[in-house]
């Protein structure tokens, strides 16, 4: 099966016309792209805190977010797409929803100083429990740039691709199935990673030629052994951080009870600086 993909992925480094060749390599507009972005993510994280950010996509700074990701336009056209605001959908609930915004930022901001895998798979799974409709995996768009070793970018011709590479059927919109994808697309770029780059927008960029049919295929399907290992490996990660969370929930709630015993005898109370906003 690896000499399987290993052809594929000589296919897609050979054709001058895939994403390879077009954007992934000798691309400085790409490597600017890593630092204006960042940039800003971390105005979007500051407009957010200070209550600057407004309540729709149009002239705020995440606009100016997915305008730079949507100028990689062989991969990323149509990124801006689930963020415009949708009045009548209310959805993506980031901009009216003030909870929901907030909780936005700090996700964003966890991620962006974020040094490890653990961290951010984290984050996403504790984004994905608050249910904040509308918002789902076309994120990890933003977090690639962030995080390029980490988090593949996420769009309809990637998922297609690898439904279509590894006869799988990820659905669009569901962070546990783009989990699930990632494992996958991380696993064999480990096993191929010679072939490829540590930068994991090699690998979604082969995933997108084949979800836009630009790149014929063979068959690179995951066995039976894999796809168990990989579906033990997401429920153990999943199972850990609710576990984590409910934890933190007890702390919280019994730090609480603290403060308000003490401030009714009288003393003078105060929470930890990191458990305030709680």
């Amino acid at each position: 099966m690896s000499q399987d993909l290993k052809s594929i992925i000589d296919d897609y480094k050979n054709d001058e016309e895939t994403v390879y060749n077009s954007w992934f390599v000798n691309n400085d507009e790409r490597l600017k792209a890593f630092r204006t972005i960042r940039r800003g993510v971390l105005d979007v994280i500051q407009d957010i805190k200070n209550g600057s950010f407004g309540n729709d996509f149009k002239g705020s700074s995440l606009e100016f977010v997915l305008n730079c990701i949507t100028e990689q336009k062989q991969v990323f056209k149509g990124a801006s797409h689930p963020f415009y605001w949708k009045p009548k959908l209310r959805i993506p609930d980031i901009y009216e929803n003030e909870k929901n915004k907030i909780a936005f930022g700090q996700f964003l901001e966890k991620c962006i100083n974020a040094s490890k895998e653990e961290q951010i798979i984290k984050e996403i799974i504790l984004l994905d429990q608050r249910k904040i409709k509308g918002l789902g995996p076309a994120v990890a768009s933003i977090l690639y740039f962030l995080h390029p070793t980490i988090i593949p970018p996420c769009n309809t011709a990637i998922v297609n691709g690898f439904n279509s590479l590894f006869k799988e059927k990820i659905k669009l919109g569901s962070w546990s199935e783009y989990l699930r994808m990632r494992e996958v697309i991380v696993e064999k770029n480990n096993t191929l990673k010679s072939e490829l780059s540590t930068d994991l927008g090699a690998f979604a960029g082969l995933l997108f030629d084949v979800g836009e049919n630009k790149l014929l295929i063979s068959d690179a399907h995951l066995s039976d052994d894999e796809r168990t290992k990989i579906e033990k490996k997401i429920n153990k990660r999943h199972n850990e951080v609710v576990s984590e969370m409910e934890e933190e929930d007890l702390h919280t709630e019994i730090q609480y009870h603290v403060l308000t015993i003490g401030n009714s005898i009288g003393y003078d109370v105060i929470a930890a600086a990191n458990d305030r906003s709680k």
